[in-house]
């Protein structure tokens, strides 16, 4: 822009000035008498030109300083930029350091829940296997006493004959295996004996009549076993003659109350009434 104002104006000076020359001379209207032309005329072109001169000057100068502002401000944009990209690249790096220690922290943080909560699990867990097993060993003495307490109530109807407990029932006759079936009821067997002694204490409390015990040889004919125990019979008192099979079902013994002797007699066809045990030892 400067170097385009500087050019038109110094063709429009010098066709000017041409022009005054050229039209002075074919008119011979202007007339310019110098002693010294060559330095005369300079010194007036400079005269004439001075104040344009100094407009172009003062034009330069504005324009070197418009320049320099210019590349200032560009400096300073440069800087500015420079500084905002700084910037952005610190926040950039406090953003993934923040993201990473929120990752990191609520890692360690989950990781410690996590771990409270097994722990807690863990002694619940144990705390509950304490429970139950209080709960069963409660449960198994509750068991235990109420055993104890049916045990005295079917006791009851039994009554001690030497070191054990027997009940005989000298109203009903049934056949041997339903008379097995009541003992069961009443919480025992029918009964065998263990030596002579508790032999003749029982049968010192039998009626003229007979009775059924649980000696038997259903397993095998001649081996005869007590029914509680599944053992062998441990005392047998049998009566001249006996065993003798007169027919194929007979297998169970009962007391001829008569002579306080053992018979063998059928198992399903012959009704007496019978005596109990209350426990399976013998």
């Amino acid at each position: 822009m400067f170097r385009s104002t500087t050019i038109f104006l110094c063709a429009f000076f010098v066709l000017d000035l041409k022009g005054s020359l050229t039209g002075a001379q074919e008119g011979r209207r202007y007339v310019c008498l110098l002693s010294d032309p060559a330095n005369q005329c300079s010194e007036y072109c400079v005269s004439a030109l001075q104040p344009v001169i100094d407009h172009l000057k003062k034009e330069q100068q504005d324009w070197s300083t418009c320049k320099v502002r210019s590349n200032e401000t560009l400096a300073k944009l440069d800087r500015v930029e420079y500084q905002v990209a700084e910037t952005q690249l610190q926040i950039q790096s406090q953003l993934t350091s923040l993201q990473a220690n929120l990752t990191k922290g609520i890692s360690q943080d989950l990781e410690k829940r996590l771990d409270r909560i097994e722990g807690n699990q863990i002694a619940i867990q144990s705390q509950l296997k304490t429970e139950q097993k209080q709960t069963e060993s409660q449960l198994t003495a509750i068991q235990k006493k109420l055993s104890e307490i049916e045990r005295k109530l079917v006791l009851q109807r039994y009554q001690q004959i030497g070191s054990r407990y027997f009940y005989i029932e000298h109203n009903l006759i049934v056949n041997w295996r339903t008379a097995e079936q009541m003992c069961v009821e009443m919480g025992g067997h029918l009964a065998a004996f263990q030596n002579d002694l508790e032999y003749n204490a029982i049968a010192g409390q039998l009626k003229k009549e007979n009775y059924w015990t649980g000696i038997n040889d259903l397993a095998k004919q001649g081996e005869f076993i007590s029914l509680a125990s599944g053992k062998r019979a441990p005392f047998l008192r049998w009566r001249k003659n006996e065993p003798k099979y007169n027919n194929p079902t007979q297998h169970c013994a009962y007391i001829y109350g008569h002579e306080n002797i053992m018979i063998v007699f059928s198992c399903t066809t012959d009704v007496m009434h019978f005596i109990c045990q209350a426990d399976n030892a013998v």
